[in-house]
């Protein structure tokens, strides 16, 4: 009779456990009072939006804690495919959160947000970035993104 001898596991470093923590999902309805606040807490302040709709528009990035027990958003982005291309915009993550962990979730998102567009179809995925953000336009180009021009987003109510 053979016996199977059971591996070793093996123990997750500081950054495997960081990124771990962090998972993306698709946001329920129940969850647009949360994604305004993100935005609140990053300066985007929308006084008459309603945020009960947004479902199937935005991914959220939870924190599952150190004990994998944890359900905090963190993070969000909002989602739009379209064709030839998508559109990702406001990918936000709390100011509180740690470098590490916001690091974690902003990759996360931009790469659900692309995987998101090209399953739908998309032969590109846009965003906008502010220009005074010249470290995130870096790393957005060492993953082989494309300045395309610069603009002014502008934004009306309709209400």
């Amino acid at each position: 009779m053979q016996t199977q001898q059971s591996q070793p596991t093996k123990r997750r470093n500081r950054a495997e456990s960081f990124n771990a923590r962090v998972q993306v999902l698709l946001a329920v309805d129940e969850c647009g009072p949360i994604i305004a606040e993100v935005l609140r807490q990053n300066g985007v302040v929308l006084p008459d939006a309603n945020w009960s709709k947004v479902f199937p528009a935005w991914l959220i990035a939870v924190d599952g804690g150190e004990d994998g027990n944890g359900d905090e958003v963190i993070g969000c982005i909002q989602v739009m495919p379209a064709k030839p291309f998508g559109w990702c915009a406001f990918l936000y993550t709390k100011p509180t959160v740690s470098f590490k962990l916001r690091a974690i979730a902003l990759r996360k998102l931009i790469v659900a947000g692309m995987s998101t567009c090209h399953a739908a179809g998309c032969a590109y995925v846009a965003g906008m970035i502010d220009v005074r953000n010249g470290s995130f336009i870096k790393v957005m180009a060492d993953l082989h993104f494309v300045t395309v021009g610069d603009s002014t987003m502008m934004l009306k109510g309709l209400r």
